[in-house]
């Protein structure tokens, strides 16, 4: 478990990537509080950016309608692309590391 938790919050892009994205899911579930709504709003256009690719093909704003779907769709999506970017910029941090150390 420890070596897994690593993994996902190990290095500091890592960390102030899912900063990024709670910031801006913070930021717009206090702006759906304000106004009274419960469906995804302009602002999750921040989120979908940030957790591209995947959120842009699994929820696109153009697909998401105003169903009991709607809602779920997003949040997994968005979670679904935190994860994957996750394991990207650590993997790719970690192969940079590698390198560095190669050449030392």
């Amino acid at each position: 478990m420890d070596r897994m938790t690593t993994f996902f919050f190990g290095t500091w892009t890592t960390r102030c990537y899912l900063f990024t994205v709670a910031a801006a899911a913070v930021i717009m579930i206090g702006g759906n509080l304000a106004a009274g709504t419960h469906e995804p709003s302009t602002a999750s256009i921040y989120l979908i950016g940030l957790t591209a690719p995947v959120s842009v093909i699994f929820a696109p704003i153009f697909l998401l309608g105003d169903g009991w779907q709607t809602l779920p769709m997003f949040w997994l999506s968005v979670t679904a692309g935190a994860l994957l970017n996750t394991l990207l910029i650590n993997t790719i941090v970690g192969e940079v590391g590698k390198l560095r150390s190669r050449r030392a």
